[in-house]
């Protein structure tokens, strides 16, 4: 009696928002060293800035909804047993910093956040960090006589939502809010209650107009896009938010290079960015500082003014944004099977040497064409 072989089970694709996609915008062989072969990172310090600042952002917002502790302000007792346990919690997964003055400037920015950042939006936080996932379908192939190299016809993608926010106009809360400014200041603001989504970034606000020509190629401005992206996973469970609302945390507490070139800006009056009033007092700290000397810190409403970043949720916006991830996912499985066809890794995947902060954070740069031709 011949018995059957049992036909291997082949499971959809499955995508995450960061780990994939994301990475592999940056650089698709940097991506497939660190996620296909298990690669580590680099331990780089932004890796462990980023990761610090949102960990210990994300566990004092979780106690402050477990009334574990009150709302912000803390006082400098509380944060430094926060960013303890954080730090040792990173630690168990081999992710240290090693430099004094970037611990040092992380500790500053959670400390920022916390009484700054915390005491807006803490009171409005409903949910989160929420999972979110939605299938999708791969783009149609075009052309006479094109097949597609993976058998699937769609795949999965998944996402976690930082924060959601739910108030109204009403909400006492939001009383002479930053946040309220800058909803109101496009439009956003109604009587109707409504759901805003939250993303936190670790870094500084960018600063389009110094975008190069090969990042404004590569999808330069990826947190617009990531936002509307989660918009739409969320949308796939609940219903859509009306807004989406980027928190660059770096811009509550600015390093030294950041306010150089902010007051280099001033100056220029460059568009795209987020410039002081010019009859305020922050306008006038900013001129009359000079190249080398150290600037006075910046006030705390303006701080949070270049800290949020309002990006309206839109049906035909969150569509643009679902078309750049079907591509992307589409061209992810296009290098895959390119690499099980030659059985070459370099010449199968996409690469982006163009970013010297992504060539930095690789450890694949020792072997990487691109990187030597720099």
């Amino acid at each position: 009696m011949s018995i059957s072989v049992r036909k291997s089970q082949q499971l959809q694709p499955v995508f995450s928002l960061t780990a994939d996609l994301q990475n592999f915008l940056q650089c698709g062989l940097q991506y497939r060293y660190a996620r296909n072969s298990q690669l580590p990172w680099s331990d780089s310090p932004q890796l462990w800035f980023g990761r610090f600042v949102c960990d210990c952002l994300q566990q004092a917002q979780l106690q402050v909804r477990q009334g574990l502790q009150p709302q912000p302000p803390w006082d400098s007792g509380q944060i430094e047993q926060l960013c303890d346990m954080v730090t040792a919690r990173l630690q168990t997964e081999q992710i240290v910093c090693r430099s004094r003055t970037k611990h040092q400037n992380a500790r500053q920015c959670v400390t920022a956040a916390i009484n700054t950042l915390g005491a807006v939006l803490f009171p409005l936080i409903s949910a989160g960090p929420l999972p979110v996932s939605g299938s999708r379908w791969f783009p149609a192939m075009t052309g006479s006589g094109t097949t597609r190299d993976t058998p699937f016809a769609h795949f999965f993608l998944t996402g976690t939502v930082p924060a959601l926010l739910q108030f109204s106009a009403t909400d006492r809360s939001l009383l002479n809010s930053p946040l309220r400014q800058a909803l109101q200041a496009h439009g956003l603001m109604s009587d109707e209650h409504q759901t805003v989504l939250v993303d936190f970034k670790t870094a500084h606000r960018p600063d389009l107009h110094r975008r190069t020509r090969h990042a404004a190629a590569a999808n330069a401005d990826s947190d617009h896009w990531r936002a509307l992206v989660l918009a739409w996973l969320l949308s796939q469970q609940a219903e859509p938010p009306t807004a989406a609302v980027v928190v660059y945390l770096r811009e509550l507490w600015p390093s030294a290079a950041a306010l150089r070139r902010l007051r280099e800006a001033c100056f220029r009056r460059t568009p795209d960015v987020l410039l002081p009033n010019p009859d305020s007092p922050d306008a006038a700290l900013l001129n009359a500082s000079h190249h080398g000397q150290q600037l006075t810190p910046l006030s705390s409403e303006y701080r949070l003014h270049r800290a949020f970043r309002i990006i309206p949720v839109t049906q035909a916006a969150m569509q643009a944004a679902m078309q750049t991830t079907d591509h992307t996912a589409d061209r992810i499985r296009t290098c895959q099977n390119q690499e099980i066809r030659s059985g070459r890794i370099l010449s199968a995947w996409e690469r982006n040497n163009h970013s010297q902060v992504t060539c930095a954070a690789c450890r694949a740069r020792t072997w990487c064409p691109g990187f030597h031709g720099k």
